[in-house]
């Protein structure tokens, strides 16, 4: 059987050579995939991208190295900031007689270490012109769960008010500047992500937490709700109805996880195209639908390039779906109090025997899309030939775009581009993006093609000129890529 096996191959090499043909040229073909960017088909626009950030690791500044990282080289600009990890730092049997706690106990708690390191945290993040903003997280205090079942929220005004204090704190006191609050955490799951809120008590504590900033002169914070752990329409529905909050809920918020599979099979995708519809056609038409915590769970330490592979892939998914931002979880690698655990889930690996950080393949990958992909960017419309089945019943197999995914933004003056996109394929391939809709001025720039696989970390290759409205490169095989005028 081998030798009239390689007998046959023989015969088919000599054929092939008679032919002027070789097994070696037809194998060495370069594919080729040509799409056309539109854009005056335009979607949501970006917020932006960022990741939750976790300041107990201070460590009297050490940790401004890590955050010159997620901003300067990855492109962050929205930081969501746990104080404690815990949503118990007040002693509800310190309130007073109103509800209100002694200024003297505000004070104590508000300038201890714990704190002090969180408000030095977001100092930087201001300086540095991004946008953080407070949330809380972790088991409650005694006193404010209910009595048959501590660990699911009973009192909200109590509640609210130790969230509002520490948000007016960091406003008047400490200085800080952000307009937006997150005061829940995955209220779905309950403990220990955040104090559990059932569905009926949705509307019961977003009230109380917005009466008490307006007592406290706050009516000018806006809320992200409810960062619960999955689409849960139902919660999402009991908030559409409250007509009056629409001016105050800048964000709804959402939490995806997923494990290998991205959690399709657990039928997220599409779930928060669906939502985007439905808010636009409320009175909330205005807030946007953010991604605040996203990832993979394994935490081996053993497939990091896979991790941000399947981490990128669900962002850019989650675009095309008309989410407008998302922030990764984590920064870096750190000890959370509500899990009371070490994890590894940061953009970031963190030496603790120096407090050092140094990107992981995830913070290369993730790289693809925040650095480029800017505040303000619009996504815009992605065309390419679809196959004929008609016509060729396999053609949909033939067709590579089975192995790309694609996302396009431009910038609000239409001066500046970027695609973003994901290659399964196992060999190079040459890319063509011919741009409609875009100023002229576009058409004038050098464009950079920026490529992640697990050899090359986020690099530029030769700039590339647009020709006749159309840009051309080489991309690697089962790379992350971002065409872009950008650096």
């Amino acid at each position: 059987m081998k030798i009239r096996a390689y007998m046959n191959s023989t015969r088919a090499c000599l054929a092939l050579a008679a032919m002027g043909l070789s097994l070696v040229t037809i194998h060495a073909q370069t594919p080729r995939v040509s799409i056309t960017l539109d854009a005056t088909k335009t979607f949501q626009t970006v917020d932006g991208f960022g990741a939750n950030v976790n300041p107990a690791q201070w460590h009297d500044g050490k940790l401004k190295a890590a955050l010159d990282l997620l901003v300067d080289d990855l492109g962050g600009t929205l930081f969501r900031v746990d104080p404690t990890g815990l949503a118990k730092w007040l002693d509800p049997a310190k309130r007073q007689p109103d509800g209100h706690y002694p200024a003297e106990y505000l004070e104590q708690i508000y300038t201890s270490k714990v704190f002090r390191d969180a408000w030095a945290t977001f100092r930087v993040l201001n300086a540095k012109g991004a946008k953080p903003f407070l949330n809380a997280s972790g088991h409650i205090p005694p006193g404010l769960g209910r009595a048959d079942d501590p660990k699911r929220l009973a009192d909200f005004v109590g509640y609210a008010e130790m969230v509002v204090t520490m948000t007016k704190w960091a406003r008047e006191r400490e200085h800080l500047k952000f307009d937006l609050l997150a005061p829940f955490n995955e209220t779905d799951l309950g403990f220990p992500e955040g104090p559990k809120i059932a569905l009926e008590d949705t509307v019961a504590a977003v009230d109380a937490m917005l009466k008490r900033l307006d007592e406290h002169g706050l009516s000018d914070v806006r809320l992200i709700l409810m960062d619960d752990a999955g689409p849960w329409r139902e919660r999402v529905n009991l908030i559409l109805k409250q007509d009056s909050w629409a001016k105050r809920v800048a964000v709804f918020g959402f939490h995806g996880y997923g494990d290998g599979d991205d959690g399709d099979s657990g039928g997220w995708s599409g779930a928060y195209g669906h939502m985007v519809k439905a808010v636009r056609s409320t009175a909330y038409s205005k807030s946007a639908i953010w991604m605040t915590e996203y990832g993979d769970l394994d935490q081996t330490g053993l497939i990091e390039h896979e991790i941000g592979w399947r981490s990128t892939r669900r962002i850019l998914r989650l675009l095309n779906e008309g989410l407008s931002a998302g922030l990764v979880w984590d920064a870096f690698d750190n000890f959370h109090e509500h899990d009371a655990a070490w994890s590894t889930y940061g953009l970031l690996a963190t030496a603790t025997n120096s407090w050092k950080y140094t990107p992981k393949p995830r913070f290369f990958a993730a790289k693809q899309v925040f650095r480029f992909v800017r505040p303000g960017f619009m996504r815009v419309a992605v065309d390419w030939e679809k196959p004929d089945t008609k016509a060729d019943p396999y053609a949909v197999w033939r067709d590579p775009f089975r192995h790309l995914l694609l996302c396009a933004f431009v910038s609000p003056d239409r001066k500046d581009f970027a695609v973003v996109g994901m290659s399964r394929l196992e060999v190079p391939w040459t890319f063509s993006v011919r741009l409609t809709g875009l100023d002229g001025e576009a058409m004038t720039k050098a464009v950079h093609c920026y490529q992640t696989t697990d050899k090359v970390p986020c690099r530029a290759g030769a700039r590339l000129a647009i020709k006749d409205q159309t840009v051309t490169a080489e991309i690697l095989p089962r790379a992350v890529f971002t065409l872009t005028t950008l650096k």
